[in-house]
């Protein structure tokens, strides 16, 4: 079902509503460019304008538009005598496309009057929408399958019977809801992976063996594909699986180094402990990227060796413009929510042919920065315009393992 937006459903959805593609008037648009300049409309209103012109100018892809007199909405008002206002030419501009199921999102009493009882249009309110719902990729697909849809499932491995993107995996499950196996489509096929727990082992953790199904998914993105996106809560195991993996593969010899890119960025609502002393090197140490690389190795002796040792490189990405990562190097993106889109492009276009890239972060409650919110947010682009591309891959992982204490924490979101 295709989303239509009048325009006050349009403004208090805000960043939100380009989450997903959707339909408007251009009696919209008319509206929206009249509340930024009137001189009756309060401040509030006229931000919203402001910020939906910004976004509609930036993502024309996001959206298409019915012409304000369109021999389609002038035929359809007509046939139910209603007459041309703004309000009539917004509903009829849904009600006249007939290609395709319309939900008609309005906040406007009347026209949702017009929408459901004169013109039979299914409608809701903008706050009744559950975007993230509706759309959130997610990497992965759970199916349960009984006998019979197993055998053809299994005897027909060329056949993307559930409209997989690539390098997205199915998540097989029986009838009694357990997991029997999870596959990646290549793009031509199913490829089964590891039976049971993939453990990896490096000479700086104790063996990992991942928790879930969404882990296995992950370590096996990270291993056979370009550049893998991790998001997922926090304690969900994104920063220990991108590291632990990195060290393996390097431990392997299949890379040199790992190259760690951080954004310095102060966590939302703290205060500022002021300047810290020391070099970069010495100021990213007391930054997160610091705290993070600490906590995972377990001893800052550890970390410094393996920076005396050139497996790893801290950079801001501050300093970004003008780097690069050679084929002989993997890149790792951590905390990658406090990015724009702009910032996330800088970063990835330093890549080199033949490097891997690990990114991860969690764009649903761990943004930093207003700057990187909603359309805007660097991880959250590259999943949306990434997927479906052999080199990329993208898993969200689902359970928090850190703590009982940091699972109840959800409950204050």
């Amino acid at each position: 079902m295709e989303l239509f937006y009048d325009t006050c459903a349009l403004l208090n959805l805000g960043l939100k509503a380009f989450e997903t593609p959707f339909i408007i008037s251009q009696q919209t648009l008319l509206e929206i460019e009249d509340i930024k300049t009137s001189a009756h409309k309060d401040s509030e209103i006229k931000y919203k304008a402001r910020q939906i012109s910004r976004c509609l100018i930036d993502n024309p892809d996001k959206y298409s538009v019915v012409p304000l007199y369109a021999e389609q909405v002038k035929k359809y008002m007509a046939s139910r005598g209603l007459p041309e206002t703004p309000d009539n030419i917004i509903v009829a501009s849904a009600a006249s496309i007939n290609t395709m199921p319309i939900l008609f999102v309005t906040d406007d009493i009347n026209c949702r009057f017009i929408a459901r009882d004169i013109c039979g249009l299914k409608t809701k309110a903008s706050a009744e929408l559950d975007l993230s719902e509706e759309t959130e990729y997610t990497g992965y697909k759970e199916v349960v399958m009984d006998d019979t849809q197993m055998a053809y499932f299994y005897s027909n491995p060329s056949e993307n019977i559930y409209d997989l993107n690539i390098n997205q995996y199915l998540i097989i499950k029986n009838t009694d809801n357990e997991v029997v196996a999870y596959y990646r489509w290549d793009g031509t096929q199913h490829i089964v992976q590891t039976k049971g727990r993939p453990s990896i082992k490096t000479q700086y953790f104790d063996k990992l063996k991942t928790k879930d199904v969404f882990q296995d998914c992950a370590v096996d993105a990270m291993l056979n594909c370009d550049i893998t996106a991790l998001s997922g809560k926090a304690g969900s195991g994104k920063s220990l699986l991108s590291l632990m993996v990195a060290m393996y593969l390097i431990e392997k010899g299949k890379y040199d180094r790992l190259v760690i890119l951080f954004n310095p960025t102060k966590t939302k609502g703290a205060s500022d402990l002021g300047f810290y002393t020391g070099d970069a090197l010495g100021k990213a140490m007391q930054n997160s990227i610091g705290q993070i690389l600490i906590t995972k190795f377990g001893d800052p002796y550890i970390v410094d060796f393996l920076i005396q040792q050139d497996k790893l490189r801290l950079v801001s990405m501050a300093d970004a413009r003008g780097m690069e990562i050679r084929d002989n190097e993997i890149l790792w993106i951590t905390e990658c929510q406090n990015t724009s889109k702009e910032l996330i492009k800088l970063c990835l276009t330093r890549v080199s042919s033949g490097a891997k890239v690990f990114i991860e972060g969690d764009y649903n409650s761990q943004v930093d920065s207003y700057s990187f919110e909603g359309n805007n947010n660097g991880l959250k682009r590259v999943i949306e315009k990434f997927k479906n591309n052999k080199e990329f891959a993208y898993i969200q992982l689902q359970k928090t393992y850190r703590s009982k204490i940091a699972e109840l924490c959800e409950l204050l979101d």
